[in-house]
């Protein structure tokens, strides 16, 4: 079995090129949560410090460790995770049969949940509070998913 370590950086492959993921905190509950870095590479980088420096589009739990072992991402460099921490909220839609109600906002350390109908502007950039397979992640990729279209 492969061992991957808190600051690896792993590629996948998306229809419109190579994405990067920076592996930077392990919740024993939710799996691992990655830093999902901007843009498409038609191909792999040599540095990838520059790449893993800037803001992430979001943050999302990723089941890494499976991916990598499944020969779905590559791991393919390193930087420190000291810098990056689990975010204190995050946020799922609250929906009930269909109808959207609002939003939970989840503390991440409590776990514990608020309910708001709409977001202010710091909560839009709250990530998402869920674990996505590589099927969703390369879709959403692909789509150009952001936050601040998921309001």
């Amino acid at each position: 079995m492969k061992k991957i370590e808190l600051g690896d950086i792993f590629e996948i492959s998306t229809p419109k090129g190579k994405v990067y993921l920076h592996y930077i905190y392990n919740r024993q509950t939710t799996g691992e949560l990655v830093r999902v870095l901007p843009n498409f590479y038609l191909k792999t980088p040599k540095n990838f410090v520059d790449i893993a420096s800037v803001k992430e589009k979001y943050m999302i739990f990723f089941p890494l460790l499976a991916a990598y072992n499944k020969k779905i991402v590559d791991k393919v460099g390193f930087m420190s995770s000291e810098n990056y921490t689990m975010p204190e909220f995050m946020r799922s839609e609250h929906s009930i049969r269909g109808e959207k109600l609002g939003w939970h906002l989840v503390n991440t350390e409590t776990l514990q949940r608020t309910l708001v109908k709409t977001l202010n502007l710091e909560q839009i950039n709250y990530s998402e509070w869920a674990v996505w397979n590589d099927t969703l992640l390369i879709k959403k990729l692909t789509e150009d998913w952001s936050l601040d279209d998921w309001v």
